[in-house]
C-alpha cells in the first residue's frame, strides 16, 4: 500500500522469530524417534513433514488445521537454545537462516516488537545486521515498547525451559549415547525438581515477588535441588560430547540454565548498587502447570535512549495511544527520552536539528454522529460480588438489539468464564458466545469475523491488536476500568519507586496506565470513517470520581449517554429494517 502510494518499487519481507518456521533437523529426529502417544499428534506430525517438503519458506502459518498450542510444535521448531547453528546437518537448508538472507537483502524488512528486542537482547545471529544498515526504523504500536521491551531486557527461567531440556537430552542420549547414562531419570530428574517448586506454591495461577516466593515452606530447598538437577545433567553429558555436537549445545543449555538460576537467586545484592532507574525486580509467574523464575527491568528508558544515541537512523515511533491529556510526556518519561537523555544530547546544540519532534495528528472519524459511550453512573461498581452477573445481564440486553457483532472484554481472566456463561443462559443459540482459551486465538477471531452475530468474551490480548470494521463489531462492553491488580509484583514495584522519589504512584503510573489500555479497549470499535457503534463501560467511577473523568477526558470524543434505553435505540436505529 505505501509503494503504491508513494509511486515507489521496493522489496519488502516479513521475518519472524524462528519458532514460527519448521526445523528441519528437529522434525527429523522427532520422526526417528517415533515417540508421540497420541494418533492426533502423528497426523499432525505427518502434515508437518509434507508441509516441510513442498514449502518454499517453511513458514508454519502457511499449514492451517494444527493447534499453535500443541506440543508437537516445540518438537518441530527451533529456539535460540536447542538451534545448533552451523554444527547443525541441514544448516544450508534451514528456513530461518534462508528468511535472514532474505532480509539482508531487501529495502524494507517487518518485523514485530519481540523479535526486534530479542535482536537487542541477545544479538542472535544474523539478525543483528539488520539495524545498522537500516536508515530508518519504524516502530508501530509504540505504546507497547516499554512492556515488550523490559521482558527482553530482563531474564526468564522456567518449567518449559526444564522440560526442553530434558526432552532433548533424552532424545540424544538414546541416538548417540545409548547405555552411557540413565538420560530418562537424569530428565525426570530435573522436571520433577522444577515440579516441587511450582507446588511450594498455592493451587492456582499468580504473581509473587521473590520474598512472598522465599517464604514459601520448602521453597529455598527446592530451588536448590533444581540446581543440583542441572549440575548431575552437566556431569553425565560431560564424558560423552566427544561424541556429537548436540552434547556440547546441551552443556552450554545446562550451564545457561543454572546460571540465570544463580542470579535470580543472587539479584537482589546486586540491584543494590544501582540507581533506582536501573533496578530489577525478582518475581515469580505461576501457572496452573507451569512456573517461571523472572528477573524485569523497573524501565527500560537508559537502555532505549542509550540504543538511540548509538545510532544515527531515523527512528518513527507510530500509536494511536501516545499521548495523554494532548501530551507525549508519559511516553516519552517511560522511553528514556526527556529533555536530558542521551539520545537527544545534539538538541542542546541550537544550531543542530531537533533530534526529537513530536506530531498529533487528529482523528478522522466523527465519533459524536457514529457512536455512543454509556457510562452509568448508579450500580455497576466493581467491587460488588454480583458485578460480572450484572455485567452480562446488561450486555445481554444491548446484544439482543444489536445487529453486528458484539465484543465483551474483561480486565480479568476469571471473569470471562462468569460473562460468557451467563451470556450463553440469556442469548438465543443464533447469538455464538465465543469464549477466550476454548480454542486458539486465530480460530476464534476467524469464527467471530465469519458471524456477524458472534459474541467475543476475552480479556487482555482482545483490547488491542484486533481489527474487524463495519457491521463486524458494532458493540464493545468493558466491564470494568483496566487497573493493574495494586499486588501484582512488577506494578508494586514500580508504584514503590516512585513514591521512593516523591511522587505519587497511582497518579503517575497506575491511572495513566489504566488509561492508555482504556483507549485500545475503546480503540476497537471505530476502524473505518463508516464504522459506528455502541461503547459500554460498566465502571461508574468513570464518570463519579474525579480520576475517573481524567480517564474519560482521554477517550476519542463519543457522545456521551447515562441510559441503557438511549444505548438500545442507538443500536435499533441502524438494524436493517423488514418489510
Amino acid at each position: 500500500m505505501a509503494c503504491r502510494a508513494l509511486g515507489v518499487q521496493l522489496r519488502a519481507v516479513r521475518l519472524k522469530g524462528r519458532s514460527n518456521y519448521v526445523c528441519l533437523y528437529r522434525l527429523k529426529r522427532t520422526q526417528e524417534e517415533g515417540r508421540l502417544e497420541s494418533r492426533r499428534a502423528v497426523g499432525e506430525l505427518r502434515r508437518v513433514a509434507l508441509f516441510a517438503g513442498t514449502s518454499a519458506d517453511g513458514d508454519l502459518s502457511g499449514l492451517p488445521g494444527i493447534d499453535e498450542r500443541s506440543e508437537l510444535m516445540q518438537l518441530v521448531t527451533s529456539t535460540r537454545d536447542n538451534c545448533l547453528g552451523a554444527e547443525c546437518p541441514d544448516w544450508k537448508n534451514c528456513y530461518v537462516m534462508k528468511a535472514r538472507r532474505e532480509a539482508l537483502a531487501a529495502d524494507v524488512v517487518i518485523v514485530n516488537h519481540h523479535l526486534f528486542f530479542a535482536n537487542l537482547a541477545l544479538r542472535d545471529e544474523g539478525v543483528a545486521d539488520l539495524l545498522p544498515s537500516a536508515s530508518t526504523i519504524v516502530l508501530d504500536e509504540a505504546h507497547q515498547l516499554p512492556d515488550i521491551g523490559a521482558q527482553f531486557l530482563g531474564t526468564a527461567l522456567g518449567s518449559a525451559q526444564a522440560a526442553e531440556l530434558a526432552r532433548d537430552v533424552l532424545a540424544c542420549g538414546l541416538q548417540h549415547a545409548r547405555g552411557h547414562g540413565d538420560w530418562q531419570a537424569l530428565g525426570a530428574a530435573l522436571v520433577k525438581a522444577v515440579r516441587d517448586l511450582r507446588l511450594c506454591a498455592a493451587a492456582g495461577a499468580q504473581r509473587m515477588d521473590a520474598e512472598q516466593a522465599g517464604a514459601l515452606p520448602g521453597w529455598a530447598d527446592t530451588l536448590q535441588q533444581w540446581d543440583d538437577a542441572l549440575a548431575a545433567l552437566d556431569a553425565a553429558l560431560q564424558p560423552v560430547e566427544p561424541s556429537a555436537p548436540e552434547f556440547t549445545r546441551l552443556r552450554e543449555r545446562c550451564a545457561e540454565q543454572r546460571a540465570l538460576l544463580r542470579q535470580w537467586r543472587e539479584r537482589d545484592d546486586a540491584d543494590a548498587e544501582l540507581p533506582l532507574a536501573r533496578q530489577t525486580v525478582r518475581w515469580v509467574e505461576v501457572g496452573h502447570h507451569h512456573l517461571r523464575l523472572l528477573a524485569t527491568p523497573l524501565g527500560i528508558g537508559p537502555a532505549f535512549s542509550a540504543l538511540l544515541a548509538q545510532r544515527a537512523q531515523a527512528w518513527i515511533l507510530v500509536s494511536a495511544t501516545l499521548t495523554l491529556d494532548g501530551s507525549f510526556r508519559y511516553a516519552r518519561a517511560r522511553l528514556g527520552l526527556n529533555d536530558e537523555a542521551l539520545a537527544l544530547a545534539d538538541a542542546a546544540d541550537d544550531a543542530a536539528p531537533a533530534r526529537l519532534r513530536e506530531l498529533r495528528v487528529a482523528s478522522p472519524f466523527d465519533y459524536a454522529a457514529c457512536t455512543r459511550l454509556l457510562v452509568p453512573r448508579s450500580g455497576f461498581l466493581p467491587s460488588d460480588p454480583d458485578h460480572a452477573r450484572h455485567v452480562a445481564e446488561l450486555a445481554a440486553r444491548l446484544i439482543a438489539v444489536n445487529p453486528g457483532g458484539s465484543f465483551v472484554l474483561t480486565t480479568t481472566l476469571r471473569a470471562i468464564g462468569r460473562i460468557a456463561e451467563r451470556l450463553r443462559e440469556l442469548l438465543p443459540a443464533s447469538r455464538p458466545v465465543l469464549e477466550q482459551a476454548s480454542e486458539p486465538k486465530g480460530v476464534l477471531l476467524q469464527r467471530f469475523g465469519a458471524d456477524q452475530r458472534a459474541v467475543l468474551v476475552g480479556s487482555h490480548s482482545f483490547w488491542e491488536g484486533v481489527d474487524f470494521p463495519g457491521e463486524q463489531l458494532t458493540l464493545v462492553v468493558i466491564d470494568k476500568l483496566p487497573f493493574a491488580p495494586p499486588d501484582d509484583p512488577l506494578v508494586a514495584a514500580r508504584v514503590r519507586r516512585l513514591e521512593a522519589a516523591g511522587r505519587n504512584g497511582f497518579l503517575d503510573y497506575s491511572l495513566p496506565q489504566a488509561a492508555l489500555a482504556l483507549q485500545q479497549g475503546a480503540g476497537r470499535l471505530v476502524r473505518s470513517e463508516l464504522d459506528w457503534g455502541v461503547l459500554a463501560v460498566c465502571d461508574r467511577r468513570l464518570a463519579t470520581t474525579p480520576w475517573g473523568r481524567r480517564l474519560l477526558a482521554s477517550l476519542q470524543p463519543f457522545a456521551r449517554i447515562e441510559h441503557e434505553r438511549e444505548a438500545i435505540d442507538f443500536l435499533a436505529a441502524h438494524a436493517p429494517s423488514v418489510d
